[in-house]
């Protein structure tokens, strides 16, 4: 079993991992039109996993949701300040779905 230390680290490496990407400028190469938004997705969908892992025994699920989609709208809000990034509405929307998409599965778990 992983401990909540391993998790709690692996959590605040990707959190950090995601704030550098999504400031700096990256060439994309994108090999169909909703690439970039299945990538928010996922990156989300894991940190929230790697959250709930974490901090789950001790915070409520939904206060944990709130505040990373409060993180990714700051990175949005963010991006918009800067000459070669853009705050984008749908990515907020795709990270939400990540946070969302996770929820529910543990969601469904937790009753089974």
């Amino acid at each position: 079993m992983i401990s909540n230390r391993v998790y709690r680290l692996a959590f605040w490496l990707l959190l950090i991992a995601v704030t550098i990407l999504s400031m700096v400028s990256v060439p994309s190469q994108q090999l169909f039109d909703w690439q970039d938004k299945l990538h928010h997705m996922g990156a989300y969908a894991v940190l929230f996993l790697l959250l709930t892992r974490a901090y789950g025994q001790s915070c409520n699920l939904w206060i944990l949701a709130v505040g990373l989609t409060l993180f990714g709208l700051a990175i949005e809000i963010a991006q918009s300040f800067t000459v070669y990034r853009q705050g984008d509405l749908w990515d907020i929307a795709a990270n939400i779905s990540g946070i969302l998409l996770v929820g529910l599965i543990l969601s469904c778990t937790k009753r089974n």
